[in-house]
C-alpha cells in the first residue's frame, strides 16, 4: 500500500486487526518499515471471536471519517485506496463495493513487488470474482438490480464511519463464515444508502485450501439467523442460493445461475420482471461525455435505458448509479461484442450496438 497515490490533502492510516493469531504474525507487522501510519490492535480469541467482532473493533480504533475494508487473505492495487475515497468524495450517502480477482496457488514476488507493482509478481488469476459475472449480465448500474446490497463483501468495500455508526456495525451474532457483510448491506440499504460499484479497485484473493462442507454448515447457520432478524421476502429468498454452496449437490447450479434465480425473483417480487419491456440504447463517446448524465436523466425518465459508456470517463459510472429515473436503467462500461450477446440473452429484448439508436 505504499504504492498509493492520494490527492493533496487525503491521509490515511492502516487499522490492523490480530483475531488471536499465534504465528508470529503481530511481531513480523511491527518490524515493517512502512511509509503511513499503521496501528495494530490484538484481540485474544474467545467463543465469541468472529469477523464481525474484528472489524467492529477496526472501526471503532479508526481516526478517519471514511472506512476502507480489506481481508488479510488480499492483495491490493495501487489505486486501492485512492479509487475508494474517490467514490465517497463526490457521493457521501453510498457504500462503495469492488471485486476481487482469485489468483491460483502460488508464491508472491515480494522482491519484484518492491520494484515497482505488477501482476508478473503474482500467481496467475484463475477466476474473476462471481459478481462480476452479473454486473455485465445485468447491469454495472448495481442500485439497478433488486439485490444490489448482497453485493457487499468484506474483502473490499467502504462506506462512511458515521454511517456505520448509525447502524450499528457488524452483527457480531454472525459468528460463522458467510452473511456478516451482506447483512450489514442489507441494513445499510434500509437506511437509505445508494451500493455503487466501482470497477477500479481491484484486490486480488491468495489461495487457501477451504473445507466447502465446512462453509456449507455455517452458511445455513447463518442464513438461519439473518431471516430470524429480517424476515423479509426478499431476504429469504436467498435460500435459491444454498444448492450452489451444498457440496452433495452434484447437480447444483452455477453461482451465477443460482444469482440470476434469486435477482429476478426479487424483481418479481416487486413487479420489475422485464419481459414485454422496450429498451431504447445510449451510447456515450468521449464527444458526449460532458453532456451525459443530464441526457441519460432527461431520456431515462420516460424510457427504459441502456447505457453503452465507450470512454475512459472513471466518474460518469458512479453519476449513472445515483441517479434515480425510476425506470429501468441498465449501463455498461467498455462492453466487448460478446457481453453485449450475453445481455440481449438474459434480457431478450436488448438492441444489440449496432442498432443504437443513441449513436
Amino acid at each position: 500500500m505504499n504504492h498509493q497515490q492520494l490527492e493533496k490533502g487525503d491521509e490515511f492510516e492502516v487499522v490492523l486487526i490480530d483475531d488471536g493469531s499465534t504465528d508470529g504474525t503481530g511481531e513480523a507487522v511491527d518490524y515493517l518499515l512502512l511509509t503511513y501510519p499503521i496501528q495494530r490492535l490484538y484481540l485474544p480469541r474467545t467463543e465469541n471471536s468472529c469477523r464481525s467482532a474484528a472489524r467492529n473493533a477496526g472501526i471503532r480504533a479508526a481516526k478517519g471519517e471514511l472506512i476502507v475494508f480489506v481481508d488479510g487473505d488480499q492483495l491490493v492495487d495501487p489505486l486501492f485506496v485512492q479509487e475508494h475515497i474517490r467514490c465517497h468524495r463526490a457521493h457521501p450517502d453510498v457504500f462503495v463495493i469492488g471485486f476481487r480477482d482469485y489468483l491460483a496457488p502460488g508464491k508472491v514476488d515480494v522482491d519484484l513487488l518492491q520494484r515497482s507493482f505488477t501482476l508478473d509478481a503474482f500467481p496467475p488469476v484463475s477466476e474473476p470474482d462471481e459478481r462480476w459475472e452479473v454486473a455485465a449480465a445485468l447491469s454495472e448500474n448495481l442500485p439497478n438490480l433488486a439485490t444490489g446490497w448482497h453485493f457487499l463483501y468484506g474483502c473490499n468495500s467502504s462506506v462512511r464511519k458515521q454511517h456505520l455508526l448509525d447502524v450499528g456495525g457488524f452483527d457480531e451474532n454472525l459468528r460463522k463464515w458467510s452473511f456478516e457483510d451482506v447483512e450489514l448491506g442489507y441494513r445499510l440499504h434500509r437506511q437509505g444508502l445508494t451500493p455503487v460499484f466501482n470497477r477500479y479497485s481491484r484486490v486480488y484473493h491468495q489461495f487457501h485450501p477451504e473445507s466447502n462442507r465446512q462453509r456449507h454448515a455455517d452458511w445455513r447457520e447463518n442464513f438461519a439467523y439473518f431471516t430470524s432478524k429480517h424476515p423479509e421476502l426478499e431476504v429469504r429468498l436467498q435460500w435459491v442460493l444454498d444448492p450452489y454452496f451444498d457440496p452433495d449437490r452434484a447437480d447444483g447450479p452455477s453461482w451465477f445461475e443460482a444469482y440470476l434465480r434469486f435477482e429476478f425473483a426479487c424483481r418479481a417480487l416487486a413487479g420489475r420482471l422485464p419481459l414485454g419491456r422496450t429498451y431504447e440504447v445510449l451510447v456515450i463517446d468521449e464527444e458526449r461525455v460532458t453532456e451525459a448524465v443530464h441526457e441519460i436523466a432527461q431520456r431515462g425518465a420516460t424510457d427504459d435505458l441502456v447505457v453503452i459508456d465507450t470512454t475512459n470517463d472513471r466518474d460518469l459510472p458512479l453519476a449513472v448509479q445515483t441517479l434515480r429515473t425510476g425506470r429501468e436503467l441498465l449501463y455498461f462500461k467498455q462492453p466487448d461484442q460478446h457481453l453485449l450477446k450475453q445481455v440481449e440473452k438474459t434480457f431478450g429484448c436488448v438492441a444489440p450496438l449496432d442498432r443504437a439508436t443513441g449513436a
